[in-house]
């Protein structure tokens, strides 16, 4: 008779089971459908991160200054002339892989035409930014120096002998980024 009640008890369970586990998945979306829901809320969504974002408030000095002082250090310095170096002590870019010269001077006269329109911006800056200003000089005349190095006297790989002296580039460059960063946001 023990072991009928324990039938007994093993199909009651069985069956609170089943009830529970179909009581459970009438609820549950499946995986397409938490996924078509899930794309209707990101459109949705998106109309209103474009309406939001068209109301950024126009960039500081502060965030322009900041943004040149990036360009700078990725543009300028770190895909340009500390590969330059590397390429003539090592015949490769600062990382070890393989650099073709021709392309880097390439891109780099693009930056360099950036570089220009921030000229333009940082003189027109206001009285009070007048430190920053002379710093940016300095900076910009040493940059203009080093790319016309280069137009003019394209290094080779493993050349020991090309001149190529970043020392100032990177005095000015930290004096600049100091003085920006000094900056109230």
């Amino acid at each position: 008779m023990l072991k009928w009640n324990k039938k007994k008890f093993l199909i009651g369970l069985f069956l609170v089971c089943l009830v529970v586990i179909a009581a459970c998945s009438g609820k549950e979306k499946t995986d397409e459908e938490k996924l078509t829901e899930l794309l209707k809320d990101t459109i949705v969504n998106s109309g209103n991160i474009k309406e939001s974002s068209s109301e950024v408030e126009p960039p500081t000095v502060e965030s322009e200054l900041r943004e040149i002082n990036n360009f700078l250090t990725m543009d300028i310095w770190n895909d340009g002339f500390v590969n330059i170096s590397s390429y003539t002590r090592r015949g490769t870019d600062a990382l070890g892989q393989t650099l073709d010269i021709d392309f880097l001077i390439e891109r780099l006269g693009k930056s360099m035409e950036k570089k220009a329109e921030y000229d333009t911006y940082i003189q027109g800056l206001d009285p009070k930014y007048d430190d920053l200003k002379q710093v940016w000089t300095k900076l910009s005349n040493e940059t203009d120096i080093l790319y016309n190095t280069l137009k003019d006297n394209k290094p080779t790989a493993n050349d020991e002998d090309y001149k190529f002296d970043t020392g100032l580039y990177s005095q000015y460059k930290d004096a600049f980024s100091n003085d920006v960063m000094a900056l109230n946001p």
